[in-house]
């Protein structure tokens, strides 16, 4: 049975029984795969693969879709337990220090090799272990091997209402310093309309909207033997720039403020500037979006002596290590496709986020966020490579969030990060 016959009416794939059953009989053909992917970027990975790569290819690749935390489960339990349940994985960037070495060195799979116009940060990106920062001990010693590709290249951008900054008299920001005083002369002389938006729920929101203003003014979160940096003083600052400064002229709420709402906002007129997504971006320009027309994007900004750092906020897939030598080979033919110039091409086209430089440079005005992404993926960041990651972003999203919140100082915030992130960080041997 192919996957357009067993897909619902509603367009989702049917689960369970059925599901296990059909792909249990074509588990070790070569000519049909499996993989699962998050429910938001995975759908676009589903049209390209049925509109195009099935027949590029002759191979039928059924894509099971989750959401974000059952993709997760999904994905710990497959390589945990060595299972070949599914043939490629479908990983978020902050994973793959956990998952990656499941995944077989990809390059032996790709019948073209890697395509030359993979943006580095892109490549570097799906390596481990990494190619540059600090390792975890227990691949200190490896040399870094290329374990998957990137099929989505989101990086953080900043959005701005050119409107109201021209309404002020002000250009469009550059620098951290501009946000803020761009924000302060809209916030008083624009009635209705807060000068910035800060997305400070607690953990991972305000972890990721810190994160760029953090890099920007104190640098990287961890030295090469894995201190951490953002408790020195330009780090406290950065941190008092976020909660009082930008706060001051962001709503009131901004401590339940998620993606949602940062989308609202925008679209609504009501706050003039944020750091943003392309995903964001495009639902703020939609067109029953009351600012579509006023919006602009822009790279993120930089801090005085230019450093800046989009947050990089990639798709990964890669070929599972426990699934047989015909899946394997069948996957590294979807994933040449995939990326392919002719695949890109397309991608673009059903309103996917590229990753290839030439795909960038013949599209640049497919959206209006492109040139700012394009521009933004030289200089994106990557969050720290380990698998203990998401430990590390719970502890100091509860301090940012504290912090922006009123009941402890930025300095108290930081302080107690690198305390609490520093005994996680000894107690699994990085000290």
């Amino acid at each position: 049975m192919g996957r357009r016959a067993i897909l619902s009416a509603g367009g989702t794939m049917l689960t369970g029984g059925l599901l296990s059953g059909c792909l249990g009989t074509i588990r070790s053909s070569a000519d049909s795969i499996s993989i699962a992917a998050t429910e938001g970027e995975g759908r676009l990975f589903r049209r390209l693969t049925d509109e195009f790569v099935a027949d590029e290819t002759g191979i039928e690749v059924n894509v099971e879709l989750k959401p974000y935390d059952a993709l997760y489960e999904q994905n710990r339990k497959l390589l945990a337990e060595q299972n070949d349940e599914f043939d490629l994985v479908f990983i978020d960037d902050p994973w793959f220090p956990q998952f990656a070495s499941d995944l077989e060195p990809i390059r032996q799979y790709l019948p073209d090799g890697v395509p030359a116009e993979y943006i580095q940060t892109t490549l570097d990106i799906a390596h481990w272990p990494t190619p540059r920062g600090p390792l975890p001990p227990e691949v200190s010693d490896e040399d870094p091997v290329l374990r998957g590709l990137v099929v989505v290249g989101n990086t953080q951008i900043f959005a701005y209402n050119a409107t109201y900054f021209d309404q002020v008299g002000y250009d469009p920001p550059e620098t951290y310093q501009d946000v803020l005083e761009a924000g302060r002369a809209i916030d008083a002389e624009i009635d209705g309309t807060h000068g910035y938006v800060i997305r400070g729920a607690q953990g991972n929101p305000i972890v990721t909207n810190f994160f760029p203003v953090g890099f920007s003014q104190a640098g990287r979160m961890f030295d090469a033997d894995w201190r951490f940096q953002w408790g020195s003083r330009e780090g406290v600052e950065a941190v008092r720039f976020l909660v009082q400064e930008l706060a001051d002229i962001s709503p009131a709420d901004v401590t339940k403020y998620n993606e949602d709402e940062v989308v609202t906002t925008l679209s609504q007129g009501t706050v003039a500037q944020a750091s943003t997504w392309p995903g964001t971006a495009s639902l703020a320009i939609a067109e029953n979006s009351p600012s579509a027309r006023d919006l602009r994007f822009t790279v993120i900004p930089s801090n005085a002596d230019g450093r800046r750092a989009p947050q990089q906020g990639n798709w990964i897939v890669g070929i599972n290590s426990h699934t047989s030598e015909a899946a394997k080979k069948a996957g590294g033919k979807v994933i040449q496709s995939f990326v392919s110039k002719e695949g890109q091409e397309r991608y673009v086209d059903i309103g996917g986020v590229p990753f290839r430089h030439d795909t960038f440079e013949n599209n640049l005005d497919a959206q209006p966020w492109f040139e700012a992404l394009y521009e933004s993926l030289q200089d994106a960041q990557w969050r720290p490579r380990t698998p203990l990651w998401s430990i590390i972003e719970r502890e100091l999203g509860v301090r940012l969030h504290s912090a922006l919140g009123g009941p402890i100082s930025a300095d108290e915030a930081m302080r107690g990060a690198e305390t609490k992130i520093e005994s996680v960080l000894e107690n699994a041997g990085y000290y």
